[in-house]
């Protein structure tokens, strides 16, 4: 598995890198601009996309103070902490300021701690925060929140229960569920008692079927450059790929890349598809089961590139 998403990434890892750097550029200079208009709602995001395309102390910091005026402190909190955490591995010399912003804002935030029932039924109670549900690990521990209303849902014997908690700047909160007793057996992520080899052949399938979407997408790629590169001949070019005005070379060099990043993504496709069958093939059939998060892997497009995005537990 590790060998055919490494082959993947070589493929593509120039291009690929060289779009990342102008995307996540372009994502932070809008983030900038609408920061300074005050659209938080649309700022915040764009600093956090322009991060996860190329990450930086400079960019996360610039997150962290998106939230911070908008007034999600508990955001704020965790984009500085990211920061903090980079520029130590980096031996930046920003850390020491970039410690003062968190102690600073550190107080402000909001403190949520949920207690239940050691013998508490975790499973039937689906206990969730905001709709997200809540680890067994979590419960007892402080969560950072934002400021406002947050729900709180679970579920007794059958019935869907819901409060809704008003969590105050700086404020702190304790919050007892009675729960049903259960097992006393709590709920883990990827809790599974699947069958010898399932988990490598689910991967196998998702692999394959990966190969096969990517199949389909350069397809269309290739047949829509195909469509552009003639229609720019003969509107730009006389019929003639050497006598093109400057609008139609920049039609046909945009055509022949895309041609060329449908290629490429066949190739990884086809790679895709025959490391699912031998993923699949050689699942072995005593393979204990054990916990994993959940796998996705899809086709990455760009204007002058293209690859796999791969994630999840292995």
């Amino acid at each position: 598995m590790r060998w055919l998403v490494m082959a993947a990434v070589l493929a593509c890892a120039g291009p690929a890198l060289a779009d990342k750097k102008r995307d996540a550029e372009a994502l932070f200079k809008n983030g900038k601009k609408l920061a300074g208009e005050k659209r938080y709602a649309d700022a915040c995001p764009a600093f956090e996309q322009s991060d996860a395309l190329d990450p930086g102390i400079g960019t996360k910091l610039n997150a962290a103070r998106c939230y911070e005026d908008w007034g999600k402190l508990a955001h704020a909190h965790r984009w500085y902490a990211a920061a903090e955490k980079m520029a130590v591995a980096a031996g930046d010399e920003r850390l020491p300021k970039i410690r003062e912003l968190l102690a600073a804002i550190d107080p402000d935030v909001p403190r949520l701690t949920i207690k239940v029932p050691a013998d508490a039924d975790l499973e039937t109670a689906a206990v969730a925060l905001d709709g997200q549900l809540i680890e067994a690990a979590v419960f007892g521990t402080e969560m950072r929140l934002d400021p406002g209303p947050h729900e709180l849902t679970y579920v007794v014997d059958g019935a869907k229960k819901s409060k809704m908690l008003a969590m105050e700047r700086g404020g702190e909160r304790e919050i007892t569920l009675v729960l049903r007793a259960g097992s006393g057996r709590t709920r883990k992520v990827g809790d599974d008692s699947a069958r010898p080899g399932r988990t490598r052949k689910i991967i196998a399938l998702s692999v394959g079927a990966a190969g096969v979407l990517g199949l389909g997408v350069a397809s269309y790629l290739t047949l829509d450059a195909r469509g552009t590169y003639n229609d720019a001949l003969d509107a730009h070019c006389m019929g003639m790929a050497n006598a093109c005005d400057a609008e139609g070379l920049s039609i046909t060099a945009d055509a022949r890349s895309q041609a060329n990043t449908a290629t490429v993504i066949t190739l990884i496709s086809v790679a895709a598809i025959a490391g699912g069958v031998v993923l699949y093939l050689t699942a072995p059939s005593g393979e204990p089961a054990r916990e994993t998060s959940a796998l996705y892997l899809a086709p990455l497009v760009g204007d002058r590139s293209g690859g796999f995005v791969v994630g999840g537990g292995f």
